[in-house]
């Protein structure tokens, strides 16, 4: 069976002074079209690796990327970048929005390098911002800016949305929130992985859950059952 997102024996070095650091380490995994799927792990696991590496933002040096039915780790630069700009949408911690711009203008902004975007009002409205749209980053709320920020990866109507830490700079109400939305966007057939060092997150979401550890993969559950444990760490 085809999975929509691959990753085969996939391993990414970086050489601090003369001692070679795996950040991901013949990682192993899939992910299914429509699956909501969560990503944990302590600091320097390889969680955000992993996911720039399925974005388009990093490369592999070993092993094959795969996202439906594009062998993404074979991309030439200029693949590269038509795939992040049509085929992937990213959230980030941090809002990274232009300041002077309204919230429309972001979300506009973005959409003027989409092949075929949706209607930027429509999507705001789709986040819970219909009544926003004029406001500039500023004058809204952490919660609200990432909600911003969500729109904005949606606009190109991307086949897998990823997100990297999305509550980290969220109060407890507003990460609710936010993976709320996340869970609405799933709802409606996004494909949506998301990176989180957030047990709490974890614990109130009945999502499939892949923990690693030093840029492996250590257990993969679904509502609690390990599924799979990486071959070499048996």
């Amino acid at each position: 069976m085809e999975h929509f997102v691959e990753f085969e024996d996939v391993c990414k070095y970086y050489q601090t002074g003369s001692v070679k650091i795996a950040a991901a380490d013949h990682l192993n995994f899939y992910v299914d079209k429509g699956e909501f799927c969560i990503i944990v792990g302590p600091s320097g696991a390889g969680k955000t690796t992993l996911l720039n590496i399925l974005g388009g933002m990093d490369s592999c040096d070993e092993g094959n990327v795969w996202l439906d039915g594009q062998n993404v780790s074979h991309f030439t630069a200029r693949e590269l970048t038509t795939y992040r700009r049509y085929d992937v949408g990213f959230v980030f911690q941090f809002y990274n929005l232009v300041q002077n711009l309204t919230a429309l203008e972001n979300v506009e902004l973005a959409s003027e390098i989409c092949r075929d975007p949706l209607d930027p009002k429509e999507t705001l409205r789709g986040v819970g911002l219909g009544e926003r749209l004029n406001n500039f980053p500023a004058q809204l709320s952490g919660g609200e800016q990432q909600r911003v920020a969500i729109a904005r990866a949606l606009i190109n109507n991307p086949a897998v949305l990823l997100a990297d830490e999305p509550t980290g700079n969220l109060d407890r109400q507003n990460a609710d929130e936010i993976m709320w939305l996340l869970e609405q966007i799933n709802a409606r057939g996004t494909t949506v992985i998301v990176v989180t060092h957030s047990q709490e997150i974890v614990d109130s979401m009945k999502k499939r859950v892949i923990t690693m550890d030093k840029g492996m993969v250590v257990s993969d559950k679904r509502d609690g059952e390990i599924y799979e444990i990486q071959h070499n760490l048996l």
